[in-house]
């Protein structure tokens, strides 16, 4: 089958874009029945069977899991028992009114010597031990076939060492012979595939143009690299794809590190999940996995921060009508059921205007006075009738004119282009930087990002940006108005930088600011006053080389005195 690349010249893959972007954006959201996701959290009794934090999981409550029970425990020469605790835990579920996805992924030493299924022989066992398995435990209501196949920690043998191109091939092969033997046991079964580590387009469309559409019923990712904010851009670029437009999502895991922010974190990505069309998002982990992630439910069994956030969005959020409550585009908001709202978004100062109403921080805990919007930490602001902002729900002043991490867009693709005009300079000319899918190539960001035409190194992200050796990566604002205004800006390449980075900024062709740094800047302005048609711009460079250049950059600008 011919192979489609999505390159850096890929004229193709811009049209896609292009043609059916601009479209989704305005209607995706009113094309679906947008609600608070399914809540469901990863556990791991399929490794390590734990009463104690089943019955943790139960008083939490945790009413969904995502799990497995590995094939090469179960099935012996071609004969299936279910006899250890790590393999019957479905039933205890099941007892529990627990549902669970299952995640199928491993190999079996019978079959391709153990590595991922490739032969046909393989490939219809791993399909038959998946059948199996539903038709056991009823617990399960969803196969998952494979884990983050696009990446290289969950697969081996032939499949690892295949490009992305041919991985997606082998990938079709489980997925297809998964579908038909499980839908045969059971058709009501939900077939979760892709199962992808980000939001890589690349991929996506590969597996789309070999048919994956029609042998799922939701798509599965990850989208660890995604800030929360970010989430309704990139997952719009996603739905441009043919047959994904209205394909529901499983988010199967997501969950950070970062334990004090954690709360937020989920509060974050699940308001943008709702808005994005996710049917369904699982917390990873719900206990401690050894790799720092923060869990539900601590190592003593006890509920953390996240777990609070996790009760907190069941109880109030979970299953109810969502719409967009941001008022700003540095302002993010969800209303649910026009009686909860999620809201945070760039600091100003917030007032309840109802003696109904009250304020809650993403643990479930009243928040205190004085109230304000914090750009990390979201209020669920709780009432017995339908809020409206602005009225019920007041917030002050907005001073913040332009932001480019709050307005970053993909061009060409989005009804609503940003203020800040992104380029590249080759031979001192001004280049225009253009959408890429993600992960078209080794070394690329595993999501959408924009590329300089014609190279495939240089990058520019919502949050951060690498320029290549001959190819600085700019800005430009450009006033549309008399304006006043001061400038905030941060450029912080990254420990590993070799030699540093050289950021300008300009206001039209006045320098205001030209530093080698390997340490990061931060500037800020005088009040500058602009005409119509003024221009601000900032140029990032490498100074001679680019290893370790990878910068962290956020621009904004803000309302000054007359």
């Amino acid at each position: 089958m011919e192979k489609h690349k999505f390159g850096s010249g890929n004229d193709a893959f811009r049209a896609l874009l292009v043609s059916l972007g601009l479209a989704l954006f305005a209607t995706q959201s009113a094309a679906q029945d947008l609600r608070g996701p399914i809540l469901a959290a990863a556990s791991n009794f399929g490794q390590h069977f734990d009463a104690a934090l089943l019955a943790a999981a139960i008083k939490l409550p945790v009413h969904d899991l995502r799990d497995a029970v590995y094939w090469d425990e179960v099935e012996q020469r071609g004969t299936f028992r279910f006899d250890r605790p790590e393999t019957t835990f479905p039933d205890l579920l099941a007892k529990a009114g627990i549902t669970m996805s299952l995640t199928l992924n491993n190999g079996h030493p019978d079959y391709d010597g153990g590595v991922t299924p490739y032969t046909l022989t393989g490939v219809a066992a791993y399909a038959h031990a998946a059948a199996e398995t539903v038709r056991r435990f009823p617990a399960i209501t969803a196969v998952e076939v494979g884990n983050e196949q696009n990446a290289q920690n969950f697969v081996t043998g032939p499949v690892k060492a295949a490009d992305l191109d041919q991985r997606a091939v082998y990938y079709m092969a489980l997925l297809t012979a998964t579908h038909t033997a499980v839908k045969a046991a059971n058709p009501n079964i939900r077939i979760l595939g892709a199962g992808v580590h980000s939001i890589p387009l690349h991929y996506l469309a590969r597996l789309y143009s070999l048919g994956a559409g029609a042998q799922m019923d939701a798509l599965a990712m990850h989208p660890y690299t995604t800030p929360a904010d970010q989430l309704q851009r990139q997952l719009a670029l996603m739905r441009a794809i043919p047959g994904a437009a209205t394909m529901p999502i499983d988010v199967t895991e997501f969950g950070t590190p970062d334990a004090p922010r954690a709360a937020a974190h989920l509060m974050r990505n699940y308001c943008q999940m709702a808005l994005s069309g996710v049917t369904r998002t699982v917390w990873y982990p719900l206990n401690p996995r050894g790799d720092g992630f923060t869990p539900l439910i601590d190592a003593q069994g006890q509920t953390t921060g996240a777990g609070r956030a996790f009760q907190t969005a069941q109880s109030e959020l979970e299953g109810r009508p969502v719409t967009n409550a941001a008022p700003d585009p540095f302002t993010y908001g969800c209303l649910f059921d026009k009686t909860r709202l999620l809201i945070w978004g760039a600091p100003r100062a917030l007032t309840l205007n109802r003696s109904d109403l009250h304020a809650e921080t993403a643990t479930g805990v009243p928040a205190t006075a004085p109230l304000a919007l914090s750009e990390d930490a979201p209020l669920l602001i709780l009432g017995t009738a339908p809020i409206t902002l602005g009225k019920d729900v007041i917030l002050g002043q907005q001073t913040i004119v332009a932001d480019s991490f709050d307005q970053f867009t993909f061009p060409g693709t989005d009804a609503r282009p940003g203020p800040f005009t992104a380029y590249s300079l080759r031979g001192g000319q001004p280049v225009a930087m253009e959408t890429r899918p993600g992960q078209e190539r080794p070394g690329m960001p595993w999501m959408p990002y924009l590329g300089v035409p014609h190279d495939g190194f240089a990058r520019l992200m919502a949050d951060e940006l690498l320029p290549a050796e001959d190819l600085p990566i700019g800005q430009t604002y450009t006033a549309h108005s008399a304006e006043r205004v001061t400038v905030e800006a941060r450029f912080a390449p990254s420990d590993h930088s070799a030699d540093g980075i050289r950021v300008q900024i300009a206001h039209n062709n006045e320098s205001l600011f030209d530093k080698v740094t390997k340490t990061g800047i931060d500037f800020q302005s005088d009040p500058l006053t602009l005409a119509p048609g003024d221009r601000l711009s900032f140029l990032v460079s490498a100074n001679g080389s680019v290893t370790g250049d990878l910068t962290h950059y956020r621009i904004t600008l803000r309302q000054a005195a007359p």
